[in-house]
């Protein structure tokens, strides 16, 4: 019990959660300050909504930043606790995994989700993943979004600095220094440009989804007759899409069971 009502209080602590979302907008204020203005005053009122214990408006407030087309794993992550809190288990697990997508480490995310699927009706045990696919993904989430971008881009800084003052120098250990620098840079650039290149375009990520409904049947075929029900899903279920056809999709789950589903009962990561 005590560790269900730790990761609880974790649900609450919205407002520590926003620098990420003020950044985005900090960056882009020069190229629209009213419509900046306008988002940065929303955020804060959805805040101020969800300390006073008005969820759905929270929800609201959350749901129209995004709608402007400011995002980040903290703007998820807030939308997420706040359909907890109003009672959308499926919602909450849907921008949580949409706030892990863009933040895979992040401790609260991971936190929260562990707790929403304890309380979810299908427990579901994950098949073991072949140990180079986990060492892949492992290495492409190992940094934050925002530092491995930082990283990069000192990196290449780095290299073009290296390569100037190998062209500028007249002094052969400064040019041997320029020389090594200029090297160093280019192969962090190579390494961890690599990892920014493959996250940011999503590449190998197969398409995911999350139930949203209550219970769905889950058929052998995508057409809407009983006798074709393989087992149900519960809201809150993680599912991988495979393909879609005529209004279906056909989903595999966590432990590699396969089937169709209508495809308007789930929301897509």
């Amino acid at each position: 019990m005590s560790a269900q009502v730790t990761a609880r209080a974790r649900l609450a602590t919205v407002s520590v959660r926003m620098m990420p979302v003020v950044l985005l907008a900090a960056l882009t204020a020069l190229l629209a300050p009213s419509r900046v203005g306008a988002q940065e005053e929303i955020l804060a009122q959805g805040n101020q909504l969800y300390q006073q214990g008005d969820f759905a408006g929270a929800v609201a407030a959350y749901d129209a930043v995004l709608e402007g087309g400011f995002t980040s794993a903290a703007l998820h992550y807030n939308l997420g606790n706040a359909y907890f809190k109003n009672g959308d288990l499926g919602r909450s697990i849907l921008e949580w995994e949409r706030a892990r997508a863009l933040e895979p480490s992040d401790p609260d995310v991971l936190a929260n989700l562990e707790l929403a699927r304890s309380v979810t009706a299908d427990a579901i045990e994950p098949l073991p993943r072949f140990w180079l696919f986990t060492a892949v993904s492992w290495w492409v989430n190992l940094l934050p979004g925002g530092l491995l971008a930082l990283l990069v881009g000192v990196a290449w800084l780095t290299t073009g600095f290296g390569l100037a003052l190998r062209v500028l120098a007249r002094r052969n250990e400064v040019r041997r220094f320029a020389m090594w620098t200029a090297i160093a840079g280019a192969g962090v650039v190579a390494l961890l440009g690599t990892n920014l290149f493959v996250r940011e375009l999503g590449i190998g990520r197969a398409e995911r989804g999350v139930i949203l409904v209550d219970a769905v049947p889950v058929r052998s075929a995508p057409a809407e007759q009983d006798d074709l029900t393989l087992f149900e899903i519960h809201e809150g279920t993680l599912v991988r899409i495979d393909q879609r056809t005529g209004g279906w999709a056909e989903v595999v789950l966590e432990d590699g069971k396969v089937g169709w589903v209508l495809a308007d009962v789930m929301g897509v990561i």
